[in-house]
């Protein structure tokens, strides 16, 4: 009778840690600000559990984090950049704060954890480190090792895939190097490795949309213009997604502008 018992509560755990993990994954799946924030809630309520193996407390605070990271991601524009600046404001700034740590815990677990650092890892952790440290201020870190931190996580992502996730490494370094403060903002490099980024991934609506509005603030409206183009017939992938209706709206905008600024 013991015996019975015992087994029929390990099955209704079993089948309790299985509902929880499916409800992550549809949550995640249904991608919505709410849905990813229930899906990183479900994600450590599984790590919880003392008997997790290894590869799975790994992957579930990699799930957390790519969690997290996604809803900042939709709910501050992908702290993007616009032609008249970025999305540094007050607001942004105070959900960065609340959710960052939480994020590049989870990530930093994972990357520190894992035999062998991956791609996906290597990117979900940049990503965290970035909304983390933007909370205060990453621009105005950028003479310090922060900066040199977040260039270091980009280097790395495209050491392990260049093209991952659209060429991420190389919109992450082109991106810095555009917003960072003298001495060491660098417009020539910025240009080049945005570029290069629309060379890797030509789909991919960001990257057409950063190299953009670079051109556009290096007074190169016609290349501006062309790429503002480009991005708005890109169909959104990956994580772009996330922010791709605030990348349509400044891009539209930022076009028409080109287009007064040309002959």
């Amino acid at each position: 009778m013991i015996m019975v018992l015992l087994f029929a509560l390990f099955i209704g755990t079993g089948e309790s840690s299985l509902q929880l993990r499916l409800k992550a994954e549809a949550s995640f799946r249904q991608r919505t600000a709410k849905s990813v924030l229930e899906a990183a809630d479900a994600y450590e309520e599984l790590l919880k559990d003392e008997d997790l193996s290894a590869k799975k407390k790994i992957e579930y605070h990699q799930r957390c984090a790519e969690a997290v990271n996604a809803y900042m991601r939709m709910k501050t524009h992908g702290n993007t950049i616009t032609i008249h600046g970025s999305v540094d404001t007050s607001e942004n700034k105070q959900i960065w704060a609340k959710h960052g740590p939480r994020a590049l815990n989870h990530a930093r677990y994972a990357l520190r954890n894992s035999k062998k650092c991956d791609a996906r890892t290597a990117a979900i952790y940049a990503d965290a480190f970035m909304f983390e440290g933007s909370a205060r201020g990453l621009v105005q870190q950028a003479l310090t090792g922060a900066g040199s931190k977040f260039l270091e996580n980009a280097k790395r992502l495209q050491k392990l895939d260049h093209a991952y996730d659209a060429a991420l490494g190389y919109t992450l370094e082109g991106c810095f190097y555009h917003v960072a403060p003298f001495p060491v903002k660098n417009k020539k490099k910025a240009k080049s490795i945005l570029h290069k980024a629309t060379t890797i991934a030509p789909s991919s609506k960001r990257n057409h949309y950063h190299y953009a509005v670079v051109c556009y603030c290096q007074g190169d409206y016609s290349t501006a213009y062309d790429e503002f183009s480009k991005a708005l017939h890109c169909r959104p992938s990956g994580n772009d997604i996330d922010f791709a209706p605030f990348i349509d709206s400044q891009a539209k905008l930022a076009k028409q502008s080109a287009l007064n600024h040309l002959p």
